[in-house]
């Protein structure tokens, strides 16, 4: 498909994001799989030294099969502690935003939607909506957001997505699971937040050409959620939750695609990438950078990469990673940062460029 894409820049007020709890390294979490669970985990060892990631915040204890989130770790509690986080950075109430977009895999409920209970929580009264999609969620709300900020007197568009995927995950099924140790080793559980305004002319940090698209419908699902939709109403024999399929191998086919095509999308909107300071992809892993520095030609120091501290944040990861940039003291004003998005569940791409600001 040819993707979506938007010449126009808005304003970036402010952004946030919220992890639940201390940071887990590796070894913790597999010596906590091992003592509760009697697991061998050495193929959780091999994977981490494939995937880069060393910590990662989870909003379980792993100390059970089957768990909640802890106490102020469900999906809208982090979603609702980001967005808090950007509105203060962008100096705005919630009742200066006009509309509020969601997007997440992993909501609290299929029904109210998770970001009615958000809006609650932040006492936002106005208008929302939300998105059940994985990594490039971001990329498909933004699609909504422009179209909201290119109305006459605009006012502030917030969105946010928020992941708890670790509570999906049952330990009992590892044994016999290549894809679940994959997933458990990759994954980390979070939310990110950002606030848009609409062009004023005055300084600040702006989101440039945004897009979105997808390479078409001809594969089959890399990552899939099973059960509990109108197909699987009950849980399949033989699986205690609802948790994750992941077709790794046709993930790891097709993931150069997703990024060439979003660099492709770019360069069609008139940018060079020797115009950007850092490209931040999707934080698929650890090594994310030198894996696509290898493969396009371009200097891994040129890539930032979060995803060895806080893991795949699917939905969350690009506002998480977009955030904890802005303030690593790295950028200068006017630096270019060029954002990849990617998604495995049906092969999605999208994106945007991001001008560093004062406000930052």
């Amino acid at each position: 498909m040819t993707p979506l894409q938007q010449a126009r820049r808005y304003r970036v007020l402010g952004t946030g994001c919220a992890l639940p709890g201390a940071a887990i390294t590796t070894p913790q979490l597999l010596a906590r799989l091992a003592d509760n669970f009697g697991l061998d985990t050495r193929r959780g060892a091999a994977l981490t030294r494939r995937l880069g990631i060393e910590t990662r915040h989870l909003s379980r204890a792993f100390a059970t099969r089957l768990e909640s989130p802890m106490q102020g770790a469900r999906n809208p509690d982090l979603a609702a502690a980001a967005l808090r986080a950007a509105l203060g950075e962008a100096r705005c109430q919630p009742s200066d935003m006009q509309y509020l977009i969601g997007h997440t895999a992993t909501p609290a409920r299929p029904l109210p939607p998770n970001i009615t209970e958000v809006a609650a929580q932040i006492e936002f009264a106005g208008c929302c909506a939300e998105l059940r999609q994985a990594c490039t969620g971001f990329a498909n709300a933004l699609q909504w957001a422009r179209a909201l900020l290119n109305e006459p007197d605009a006012r502030p568009v917030a969105l946010v997505g928020s992941e708890v995927g670790s509570v999906f995950f049952d330990p009992l099924a590892l044994p016999d699971a290549a894809d679940q140790w994959v997933n458990l080793m990759q994954m980390g559980d979070g939310a990110g937040a950002i606030v848009l305004g609409v062009d004023d002319g005055r300084d600040g940090a702006w989101l440039e050409a945004p897009f979105y698209g997808h390479l078409g419908g001809q594969y089959g699902a890399g990552f899939t959620m099973l059960n509990g939709g109108s197909d699987y109403p009950a849980l399949q024999a033989g699986r205690s939750c609802l948790d994750f399929s992941h077709d790794y191998h046709a993930v790891k086919l097709r993931g150069g695609a997703l990024f060439a095509a979003g660099l492709e999308a770019v360069r069609a909107s008139g940018y060079v990438l020797s115009e950007f300071k850092l490209i931040l992809p999707h934080q698929v892993n650890g090594r994310i950078g030198a894996l696509l520095g290898a493969a396009f030609g371009i200097a891994p120091a040129q890539f930032y990469v979060n995803a060895h501290q806080v893991g795949n944040l699917g939905s969350a990861a690009i506002w998480v990673a977009l955030h904890q940039l802005r303030h690593s003291g790295r950028l200068r004003l006017g630096d270019r940062v060029l954002i990849l998005g990617a998604e495995a569940t049906q092969y999605m791409y999208g994106g945007f460029v991001y001008v560093h600001g004062p406000d930052a």
